[in-house]
């Protein structure tokens, strides 16, 4: 085929029981594959049967000297290399041997397109958390190989782009070090620079990966995915737009109310708490009810924690846009689908729609309590 396939993999633990089997995969008859293994940990232990696969042939270790984050790491791999294509894989995926076959077919017949979706399956849930994530739709593009044939991003847990679509374009620092908006960031800019043609689905090119942490609750992940996201629609703004403030945004705004109130007319906190108590109360419902929606699994403990991953997220974005004191990013929102604002408009659906003519009725339930005292 005549072609060649960097594959760049950032980690930071070097688990050899994940990477072994990636650095062994099976080279496609007449394409030059080179890995690069990129730690972030400089006080990393390298495990022998990883650093004897390190070859400076086709197997490559680079140690960044400190911490750098995903972004820098990402970009040193992109740059370590030369291959016509950069394949982007996740440290901790299970991979079946044909997998850079698959790729190698891709790009052979599409020589000319920006770069292929792979497909990420993650293992059938075992705790009730790991529903609520599939519930959520945090995750949905970890399988959009699966339901679309093509996309204006993936997931860099395995991706290939072709390395003269990337050109100049790297991997912004701007967003968390430990990741979070940068992979959306990067692979809309290469789209944009190759006439908005999106990635094509290559569904056959799969790999397992696993649940993080075993399954156990965590909101620090969703919390730093909103703190990245929060910088999107500055960095990207054809395609952000307003939207009516979330849960936690109307919390916050009313805890401002609060504080005025406690100075101006103490009286009116009760029905300021009545209001945010009552906000609270709907968000349950309302995603509740959109869970149910999307077929989640009947357990009530799933259906708390797609609330709690929901206000992580939320929280985060708006501590994304707090900790730059970017007021104006409250309420505005960045459209991943890759689509492009129409209008000065607000986007809505149904879920917030509903939730947005409760909240009037609430406020009033809040007035009247207040007016009757």
């Amino acid at each position: 085929m005549g072609i060649s396939i960097d594959v760049v993999i950032p980690s930071f633990r070097l688990i050899e029981h994940y990477l072994v089997p990636i650095l062994r995969l099976e080279r496609p008859a007449g394409i030059r594959v080179r890995f690069y293994l990129l730690s972030d940990n400089p006080a990393v232990a390298v495990a022998p049967s990883i650093a004897e696969m390190v070859n400076g042939t086709d197997v490559f270790l680079e140690v960044n000297p400190q911490n750098m984050g995903a972004a820098f790491t990402r970009n040193r791999g992109i740059e370590s290399g030369n291959g016509d294509w950069v394949l982007f894989l996740d440290d901790d995926i299970t991979v079946p041997n044909d997998l850079l076959l698959n790729y190698a077919q891709a790009a052979a017949a599409a020589p000319d397109a920006t770069g292929f979706i792979g497909l990420v399956r993650l293992p059938p849930p075992g705790k009730p958390f790991s529903d609520a994530i599939l519930a959520s739709g945090s995750m949905d593009i970890f399988t959009i190989a699966e339901h679309r044939k093509d996309f204006a991003w993936g997931a860099t847990a395995n991706i290939m782009v072709r390395r003269s679509a990337i050109g100049n374009i790297r991997f912004s620092e701007v967003y968390p070090k430990s990741g979070g908006g940068e992979d959306v960031d990067f692979f809309l800019k290469v789209r944009a620079a190759n006439d908005y043609r999106n990635y094509q689905a290559l569904p056959q090119a799969a790999v397992n990966h696993p649940w993080w942490k075993d399954e156990a609750p965590d909101f620090k992940r969703p919390f730093r995915y909103g703190t990245g996201n929060a910088l999107l629609p500055e960095q990207l703004p054809q395609h952000a737009s307003r939207e009516l403030p979330n849960t936690v945004e109307t919390i916050f705004l009313a805890l401002i109310a609060a504080l005025i109130a406690a100075v101006v007319k103490p009286a009116l906190l009760v029905p300021i708490a009545l209001f945010m108590a009552g906000v609270l109360i709907i968000e349950c419902i309302a995603t509740t009810v959109q869970s149910i929606k999307r077929k989640a699994k009947a357990d009530v403990r799933v259906y708390w924690y797609v609330i709690l991953l929901r206000l992580s997220h939320d929280a985060g974005l708006l501590w994304g846009n707090l900790r730059r004191g970017k007021l104006e990013g409250i309420t505005r929102r960045f459209n991943d689908n890759g689509g492009f604002r129409k209008s000065n408009m607000l986007r809505t659906n149904t879920y917030k729609i509903v939730k947005w003519i409760l909240y009037p009725l609430l406020a009033w339930v809040a007035w009247s309590v207040y007016t009757s005292a």
